[in-house]
């Protein structure tokens, strides 16, 4: 799921703008599955780089909802109603 986020191509690079792994994105942020699939990202996008596009900074890892609610808190403010969609642990494996 996105936010009013589409992608013409995808990426494996977990840093690229156009993420494979993306799940949601809140404006400059957004959440990600890890490339192996055993947690979650946490990311703030920053600043183009010629030739490569947006580049995101993950900010935290996670693997059960608490701490993606307390990550929310700490970079965003209080949390959303769409964070109770996440299952409250991630399981390994998860799709990519």
């Amino acid at each position: 799921m996105t936010d009013d986020h589409t992608h013409s191509t995808t990426e494996h690079r977990e840093c690229a703008d156009n993420y494979l792994g993306e799940a949601l994105r809140l404006g400059p942020y957004r959440i990600a599955v890890c490339r192996d699939g055993l947690q979650c990202l946490f990311q703030r996008q920053r600043g183009a780089i010629v030739g490569g596009g947006a580049q995101f900074d993950t900010l935290g890892y996670f693997r059960i909802r608490d701490v993606l609610e307390r990550l929310h808190r700490a970079h965003i403010g209080p949390e959303t109603d769409i964070l109770a969609s996440f299952p409250d642990r991630i399981k390994r494996g998860v799709a990519k």
